[in-house]
Formats: C-alpha cells, structure tokens, sequence
C-alpha cells in the first residue's frame, strides 16, 4: 500500500475535502482523545487488496508467535517464565492454562510500511484491543457524511470490528439468549476518561446497544465496582453475570476489591472470560526475537515471510551493547512487556547521548528489545484547527491495526501524527485515530 491520496481523482479528492469540512464536528463527536487542536477531515483510504494482504500477514504473524511460544512452553506459566516474567506480572494468569490456539482470538497487529511495504512492528494480542468502537464509528459517520456525492460513490467500510468481537466472544464462550455478559473495563486506564466509571458506562452506550441488536444480553461495568453474591457468583449492578469480555490490559491494573472478586470468580470458574489474561504473554515484544532465532525451523514461506514483514529483533543483552552503538540509527530500542509507546527509544531521532543513557537503562533494568529501524512512509492528511477552523495538509507518520477475532478480519484502527508531532505515533502522546475506508485496486 501506498498513501492513495495523490492517486485519487481531483474530484475525489475535493469532494473529501469539502464533506469533511462540513461534518467533522459531529464525525468525532464523543470520539476520546487527548489531542485538543487537531481533527482530520477524512479517514485514510486503502485498496480493498492492500487491505487483505495486511489481514493476510496479522493473521500468518500471530499463529508464528503462538508455534513460537509453544516449542518453549506447554503452559501459561512456562510461558511467563521464559520471557523472564516474575510471578504476577501478569494479573489473573493461570499458570497451569495450556497455549491452546484460542489465546489468539483477538488480534491488532501494528503495521508500519516503508516504500509500501508493511512491516509488523509490534503484535497486540488479548481481548482488550481498544479502539474498535472509535475507529468503526468515525468510519461509518465519514462514510454517511458522503451520501448522495457522486465522486465518493466508490468508498466502503471494512467489516464492524465491534461485530467481530462480539461474534468471537459468542463463539469461544458458548454464549447463549440466556447467559448475562458484561464488557469490564477499569478506571484506571489511560484511555481518555476513563477514570469516571459512570461516563464511561454513558459513553458506551452505543456498543452495549449493537451487542444487544446481535443477541446478546450485555452490559459494561468497571472491574473496580464488581462484587460476589453469597453463592460465588459475579455480580454488576444488575445482578449475577455468566460471562466476561476482558477490556483492560493484565498488566498492573489497579488493585481493587473488584479486581479480587473477577480473580475468585475465574479461578472458581464461575464466570466465563473472553480472553484468558494469558493471551497477553503472546504480545510480548521478545517473541518477535524468538521469530528470527527460529527461521531455520520455519517452513521456507513462513520464514520468508518474517524476514519480508518482521523487522529484525534481537533480545537486548550486554554482549550487543557495542553493535547496539554503532548501529544507533538502525535500530528502536522497546521495553518488551510495555505498550502504549511507553520507554520506546527510536535510534535515529536521539543524540548519541541520550540513545547511550536509554541503552545504558534499559540494560540495568533487563526486559527490552533492540529491532531494526523502519524508515516509515508518510500518509499526506488533511487536519483543521479546532480553534480557528483553519486547514492544515501534512504529510505524517502513521500506523495501521487491523483487527483479526477468532481469526476474522473485521476493522482497522488507525492512529497519525499531528502537524509539528514527534516520530512515535501514540494516542496519549497526542496522535490522532480514525477507521479506514477502502475503495477498488488502483
């Protein structure tokens, strides 16, 4: 895939240009961020083909890291010892869970290109996969606001990501009319708002709303509020549920009585869980590491492939301090068990300095990652000033996350820098987010 906006017809083009700036208002109404000056004026485009070969590659990259991960642990535990986890690094993790393929029933990969060509960075493996509510409703609104236009006519959305989910949780939980689930989020996360359980509980209306119209009876609720009845099971504030949809991330959630309670009612098997938290030591950064050590045991297309679409990765060790020097402008230093953009150091954007302080860090604290540099594309996007109104065209680094459940493709969240912004593109640090609109091969 290349940035298609030069490739699109003038009219196309104007057209874009002229609905976004008409809508964008009510397009990102209700859509969290934390960047307070910008809005885009349209949703990047993709070629339906690009598009399944981006899907295509998630999907072929995440079964890699479970075979990965299997030829060195059989069990969750096993797994959280040899990528050097301690005991509880995980919240909820059930040493004893064995790596059956349903730990990859929701995948994000991060997918960056470079000439075209995309390169999967980082892979997000869990249930809590944020941003599928967003980006399928900007998607949907931009693609409304273009009614009636004949120059758009061509444009379609993806498969709902919200949709995805819902059918893989009905799948792998074995839900049916009867059973109660809840979507279960924290206040203690650093998506916008959060912290206010009852906005949240408000702000997600919509997506309690689509899991009803699919059949299912559903509600979401902050893990910190849960409760158990006298009979052990897990309670909201209307009453026992049968099953959860985990929407927070296992890692250092804040402790709380309700955190206790979800604990008790897993372990108990009282409640069932989509996905178990053993689902995120499969988004470990070090796995990626573990990808390339193993190529001479891959068959010649799934080794091609990593070499073609995986940066190469290295576990970071003293004995690659020196290379880790000398090739500063080649490489990303990443905490391997972080995410977010949180402690990612990109080499050819710091002084040699501070690149020597990160490693030198990164090294005493154990737990990082060294991969090899992507020379990113730019995406050319249109952004107006909240303020003032005034139109902005940037061309900015940006990041493609499609989303597979249950190995279904459905969605893409799309995050971009903003005009003026740094090399990492990350939500808290201001970026942006949108769908993704495809359109026929060009």
């Amino acid at each position: 895939m290349t940035d298609l906006w030069h490739q699109l017809p003038e009219a196309t083009r104007t057209a874009l240009i002229a609905r976004g700036t008409a809508s964008w208002r009510q397009v990102y109404q209700g859509v969290a961020t934390h960047n307070k000056v910008w809005r885009p004026l349209r949703p990047p485009i993709m070629t339906t083909a690009a598009y399944a070969d981006m899907t295509r590659i998630s999907a072929a990259v995440a079964r890699l890291i479970l075979a990965a991960a299997r030829r060195r642990a059989s069990t969750a535990g096993e797994l959280r010892a040899a990528l050097g986890m301690p005991i509880g690094y995980i919240d909820l993790l059930d040493e004893g869970l064995p790596l059956t393929d349903d730990l990859i029933g929701g995948v994000r990969a991060d997918i960056l290109l470079a000439n075209g060509t995309p390169y999967l960075v980082e892979a997000n493996i869990d249930s809590a996969l944020g941003g599928a509510h967003d980006s399928d409703g900007i998607a949907s609104r931009f693609l409304a606001a273009y009614a009636g236009e004949p120059a758009l006519a061509g444009l379609t959305s993806t498969p709902s990501a919200v949709d995805a989910r819902y059918e893989a949780v009905r799948s792998d939980l074995g839900l049916s009319a009867d059973d109660r689930l809840a979507m279960v989020f924290t206040t203690g996360g650093s998506y916008p708002g959060s912290q206010d359980g009852l906005a949240m509980i408000k702000l997600l209306e919509g997506f309690t709303e689509r899991g009803r119209e699919l059949g299912l009876d559903m509600r979401v609720y902050p893990v910190e509020w849960l409760t158990l009845d006298d009979a052990g099971r897990l309670c909201v504030d209307d009453g026992p549920i049968d099953a959860v949809l985990r929407m927070f991330v296992p890692q250092g959630t804040k402790p709380s009585a309700g955190l206790d309670a979800l604990a008790t009612a897993v372990r108990t098997s009282s409640v069932r869980i989509f996905t178990q938290t053993a689902s995120w030591l499969l988004a470990s950064k070090s796995i990626f590491a573990w990808l390339w050590d193993d190529l001479d045991e891959l068959d010649a297309a799934d080794a091609e492939l990593i070499r073609n679409h995986v940066p190469q990765t290295h576990i970071l060790a003293a004995d690659l301090r020196e290379r880790a020097i000398a090739e500063q402008h080649e490489l990303v230093l990443k905490p391997a068990g972080s995410y977010g953009g949180v402690g990612v150091v990109v080499g050819p954007e710091v002084n040699a300095d501070a690149w020597l302080g990160a490693l030198d860090q990164a090294l005493a604290e154990g737990g990082y990652i060294l991969q090899q540099y992507v020379a990113v594309d730019n995406l050319t996007m249109q952004f107006v000033d909240v303020e003032s109104g005034a139109v902005t065209e940037a061309d900015v680094p940006f990041c493609i996350a499609p989303y597979l459940f249950g190995g279904v493709p459905a969605g893409a969240y799309l995050r971009f820098a903003v005009p003026g912004a740094g090399p990492v593109v990350n939500v808290g640090q201001g970026a942006l987010t949108s769908g993704l609109l495809l359109t026929t091969d060009r």
